[in-house]
Order: C-alpha cells, then sequence, then structure tokens
C-alpha cells in the first residue's frame, strides 16, 4: 500500500513541477506537500569473475641469411632531345569593362513611440515553500495578475524607393594565344644493369603465438535490486491547508 501511494505522489509530484514558478510572497495556501523518500534495497549473489585474463603471448623464430642474386643500375639510361619552342600571336577583341547596372535609391521610414498598457504578469497560481506549526510545507499561492505601459513604434511616414540604370563601358583586350605548341625530338638510351651475389635474408624474423586461457573464481557480491524512491504526500494543517 505504501509503495503504491509513493508512486502516485510521485506522478503527482511530477505534474506538479511542471506548473510550478518562482515563489512569491503572501497569499493564501490552497494545498500543501511534504516530501517522503524510500531508501534503496540491496541483495547478495554469488557472481563468476575473471581473475587473470585470457593472453596470448609470442615465441620469437630468428630470421634465416644466405647467398643471393640481384640485378643492380651501372649506368641510368639517358634522353637526348630537342625542343622546339612554342609560337604565339597577340589579337584584340573588345570586352565589356563595367556591366549595365540598376541603382536603387530610397529615403528612410520616419517613426514615432507610443505608450500601450499592457499585462506583466497575468497572475494564477504559484507555488512556495512555508513554515507552518513548526512544519515545512509546499504551498499552492493565489497571484492577482499586474500592468505596466510598454512603449510601441509605429510607421508615421513609409520610405520610398527608386531605381537608375548605369550604362555598360567597353575596352579593347589584347590576349596572347597560341598558334603552334612546343614539339620536342627525343632519343632514348636504355640504362645498363650487372647481377651481383650477396649475402641477404632468406627468412625474416617471425613470432609465433600461442594463447594462455583466462582463469576465474566465484565471488560473493552485494547488488541493488530496487532504486531510491522519492515522492510528496499532502498534509493538511490546522487553519492553514
Amino acid at each position: 500500500m505504501a509503495a503504491r501511494l509513493l508512486v502516485s505522489l510521485v506522478t503527482a509530484a511530477s505534474s506538479l513541477a511542471i506548473a510550478i514558478g518562482p515563489a512569491s510572497a503572501g497569499g493564501r495556501s490552497i494545498s500543501c506537500y511534504q516530501p517522503v523518500v524510500e531508501p534503496a534495497a540491496y541483495a547478495t549473489r554469488l557472481e563468476t569473475v575473471v581473475v587473470r585474463p585470457a593472453e596470448t603471448v609470442y615465441d620469437v623464430v630468428p630470421a634465416r641469411y644466405g647467398w643471393g642474386t640481384r640485378e643492380v643500375l651501372v649506368e641510368p639510361g639517358g634522353v637526348s632531345e630537342t625542343i622546339l619552342p612554342a609560337e604565339y600571336r597577340f589579337v584584340e577583341k573588345q570586352i565589356v569593362l563595367e556591366p549595365a547596372r540598376v541603382i536603387t535609391r530610397s529615403t528612410p521610414p520616419v517613426y514615432r513611440t507610443v505608450h500601450q498598457q499592457v499585462v506583466v504578469d497575468p497572475g494564477g497560481e504559484r507555488w512556495e515553500w512555508r513554515w507552518i506549526h513548526g512544519k515545512r510545507v509546499y504551498c499552492r499561492i493565489a497571484v492577482p495578475p499586474r500592468y505596466g505601459t510598454r512603449p510601441t513604434t509605429v510607421v508615421v511616414e513609409p520610405g520610398r524607393q527608386w531605381t537608375e540604370v548605369v550604362p555598360a563601358r567597353y575596352g579593347v583586350s589584347r590576349k596572347r594565344v597560341l598558334v603552334r605548341p612546343e614539339s620536342v625530338q627525343r632519343y632514348v638510351v636504355p640504362p645498363r644493369y650487372e647481377t651481383v651475389r650477396e649475402w641477404v635474408m632468406i627468412a625474416p624474423e617471425r613470432r609465433v603465438a600461442r594463447i594462455l586461457p583466462p582463469q576465474y573464481e566465484t565471488r560473493e557480491v552485494t547488488v541493488k535490486v530496487q532504486e531510491e524512491r522519492s515522492g510528496w504526500r499532502q498534509v493538511h494543517l490546522e487553519g492553514s491547508c
């Protein structure tokens, strides 16, 4: 029964928290609440744990060496070439230095400020902590609305816009163009190699993996079976709420 009451109070408190505003002085208490807490519950159980995890160890196999042959470059190849330079000429054409454009001009609007009465605080109900008969309770308070004056800017005379057309400006550009591209005549000389005998690695050093299995043991551990819960309980105090 206490658990069902706590759950219903938690649900009610969650709904009330959404509507609660800042505390304000004065007003009549409509209803009062006190916070309640149900502690967490724990239990003991057996659990298998890893004392030492699985581990991979490596055995090193040394590298093997022996005599081998390979081709080495004695004389690099070469290229004999004759370069024929490119041929260019200049051409002229008319271009637009600045395109035609439309300029927008305008005059700013004229404003003035007027003052209007507005609702600053609509009032309603608020929540606050109070001490009543030596007990700290959460009370719902009725608050009247408040009004004030707010300045508003209005347009006395709207702004005006018009457009002006600026004609385009032209000029002549002189551009260098390619008539005949550069060409190259090449004669390739192949490289020359020789075979040499040297002491080389036949097989590199390597590592062979071995897996050591994990070790386990059973331990007694304490676990939480129920989280701490909290909520609100309505109280009735004589002469207040």
